[in-house]
């Protein structure tokens, strides 16, 4: 009987150990998803904001060659805002611990089905 205890103490702290490091490694997953995001809302909001400058621009001073470079840098603004959109969408996912949360669920019940084992 000892040794049962025993070898459930250790699995139990190895299980421990193990749910620790992978709450770690998702949780900076998480942060590292947060952070790409983050990135892409700053460039998305300066490329808009660079579009809504020179398009206003534009629109006061209708000289063709402002009107050709405001074009360009406006065409650039897109390249940003759909740069930005897509690094926000690509890291959308930033729910954290779902692994964790679901490997603590499944050692809960291998924790009742080892219980019941010493009980019989």
């Amino acid at each position: 009987m000892a040794e049962l205890v025993q070898g459930l103490t250790q699995d139990l702290r190895q299980l421990v150990s193990d749910e620790v490091a992978l709450a770690k490694a998702e949780a900076g997953e998480t942060l590292r998803r947060a952070l790409r995001a983050l990135v892409g809302a700053a460039l998305a909001m300066l490329g808009a904001a660079v579009m809504l400058g020179f398009a206003l621009v534009t629109l006061v001073e209708w000289i063709p060659n402002h009107t050709l470079v405001a074009g360009l840098v406006a065409a650039a603004g897109l390249l940003m805002v759909l740069g930005g959109a897509a690094l926000i969408v690509a890291n959308r996912r930033l729910i954290p611990f779902v692994m964790t949360r679901r490997s603590v669920k499944e050692d809960l019940e291998w924790a009742r089905q080892q219980s019941r084992r010493t009980h019989r």
